[in-house]
């Protein structure tokens, strides 16, 4: 059985603007797979039973346990989601949070502490997390790298996000509207977590200049080392049909650029660039002397770089039906 906690914790993920029911037990969102055609942000046609466990939507028809509709939406294999489910750590009363009608989300968890700020870190240097956090920075090369974010920073007190690295997301006016905190010990609680009632949007947008391309990410880390890249914090196999509706609202201000993929070099980043590439988008294929690399920051890493030339991404781009061949040719 798959904890409750953790699927409401999805479902927050998840579904748009949620809200809880407590007198029927329901939760009630915006159905992040079929977007709710234009009523999106102005009805509420996904619902998780919690008595009945059952995810279902009234716009586009699915029904299904929790565990199916978690695998379609975050794009997980059921190893993945168990192995999830394993590592999971409570998430506090969300319950309560949504029944307050004025309650407000701070934009960094409570008592954050910026990591590139010489005069806090003064403070904190004995601190063995502040240290284990640096250790992580340095050694991933987050501080030096072409396309890192304003901040990265850390809690010793917040409830869900402590002693985590917190990566923010800006907006283009260089506000954080989000979060996720990734962890940085090694425990049984899960390696990302999201903000709270908070809707992705996109990791570096406020990083990224009008230009003729702009790179795609899946993890934030990664595109730390490219410019005029971005990351979606997760995406499911079918693609741009995943984005919220901030980070819709927000690629508007790409639409002139082409924009490339760029995926993990691993069977799960494989089969969502196939996905993509069915979709006639531009995705970039992993050479094949570059197999041992599991992502972006793991060459960069092993070739002490902290840039990768753009010219590089689009030398190995391929659109639609000639991706298709391409990546095919190296399964």
């Amino acid at each position: 059985m798959i904890p409750v906690d953790y699927v409401i914790h999805k479902f927050y993920q998840f579904a748009g603007y949620v809200k809880y029911k407590k007198s029927t037990k329901v939760y009630e969102g915006g159905c992040c797979i079929c977007r709710e055609g234009k009523s999106w942000g102005q009805k509420r046609r996904l619902y998780f039973l919690v008595d009945d466990n059952i995810i279902c939507c009234h716009n586009c028809g699915w029904y299904s346990k929790p565990a199916d509709w978690i695998q379609e939406v975050a794009g997980i294999s059921w190893s993945e989601l168990i192995k999830e489910t394993q590592e999971y750590d409570y998430i506090p009363d969300l319950d309560n949070q949504t029944t307050k009608q004025q309650y407000n989300i701070p934009d960094l968890p409570h008592d954050s502490i910026n990591l590139f700020d010489t005069h806090q870190l003064r403070y904190y240097q004995n601190n063995s997390t502040v240290k284990k956090c640096l250790d992580i920075i340095a050694e991933r090369r987050l501080d030096t790298a072409i396309n890192k974010p304003l901040a990265l920073y850390t809690s010793l007190t917040d409830r869900t996000h402590k002693n985590r690295l917190i990566i923010p997301f800006y907006d283009d006016n260089n506000k954080v509207i989000h979060y996720q905190s990734r962890r940085i010990f090694n425990d049984s609680t899960p390696k990302y977590l999201s903000k709270t009632n908070s809707e992705k949007s996109l990791f570096n947008f406020n990083n990224v200049s009008i230009s003729d391309h702009v790179f795609i990410f899946e993890g934030p880390i990664d595109s730390c080392f490219v410019q005029d890249s971005i990351a979606v914090a997760g995406i499911q196999n079918n693609g741009s049909d995943s984005f919220t509706s901030i980070q819709s609202n927000q690629f508007a201000k790409f639409i002139l650029s082409k924009k490339v993929w760029v995926l993990d070099n691993d069977d799960t980043g494989i089969s969502k660039s196939i996905k993509l590439l069915e979709r006639d988008e531009c995705v970039f294929i992993w050479p094949r002397e570059l197999r041992d690399f599991k992502d972006m920051n793991d060459l960069c890493i092993f070739s002490k770089r902290d840039v990768i030339d753009s010219d590089f991404i689009l030398k190995h781009t391929y659109c639609g039906l000639k991706g298709l061949v391409k990546i095919k040719s190296r399964l």
